[in-house]
């Protein structure tokens, strides 16, 4: 009995990997609905509504972190490291969903080839980001592995800022020709904005990754 009274002192052990993963799965799930939105493949309406029922699966997912390292004494991962990752995963989730609202308020049907470009940087991203997390469970013998496709994220966000310029750069030459009016111009460009914050934090989970496997080798 005494036995199994002090059990209960121990610091617990448990691992965050599973919980990542659906974080990683929610990413990935709401960038294809977003991609398909930027690609003209199906309603806006129902891939919206998708992106919701998404992102609300990623709160939950999130929560159930956040309440699990407040809980755990002894986690493979620092409890700061954990909390960051969540937060930053679960950020990508939520700015998946104000790209697609704000493609649905501002009623945009047709996108530049430099936008579609970058949605489809934020699916590779999110492709990445979904093989590295199973890999947090052997960080020490997979480092390497994890290493290399983080330092991948950090090129795709390279390519999807270089689309970026171009894009504005477009825009503008739109606006001056009056093939663009002032609020098209300010709508495509804060779409282009809000789709190099999704790409940005993309490559911030992967520096936090990269920072988190850096403790263990």
């Amino acid at each position: 009995m005494g036995f199994n009274l002090f059990s209960w002192l121990l610091p617990r052990q448990e691992s965050f990997t599973g919980l990542f993963c659906e974080q990683a799965k929610a990413i990935m799930q709401a960038s294809q609905e977003l991609k398909s939105m930027l690609d003209g493949a199906g309603a806006i309406e129902t891939q919206m509504t998708a992106i919701r029922g998404i992102e609300a699966q990623a709160d939950a997912v999130a929560r159930k972190i956040f309440i699990a390292a407040n809980r755990v004494f002894n986690a493979p991962i620092d409890r700061e490291d954990i909390l960051a990752l969540a937060h930053d995963l679960d950020d990508v989730v939520d700015l998946i969903e104000d790209t697609a609202r704000g493609i649905q308020r501002y009623e945009v049907r047709e996108f530049a080839d430099e936008m579609r470009r970058m949605a489809h940087a934020v699916v590779r991203s999110a492709e990445v980001i979904e093989q590295v997390m199973p890999l947090l469970d052997a960080i020490t013998p997979q480092y390497k592995t994890i290493i290399a496709l983080c330092e991948k994220v950090g090129q795709i966000e390279g390519e999807a800022d270089d689309c970026l310029d171009i894009g504005l750069t477009h825009l503008r030459k739109q606006l001056r020709a009056g093939q663009l009016d002032t609020i098209g111009y300010i709508d495509r460009k804060e779409l282009y904005e809000l789709l190099e914050q999704v790409v940005d934090k993309c490559d911030d989970v992967a520096n936090a990754l990269q920072a988190i496997t850096a403790k263990h080798v």
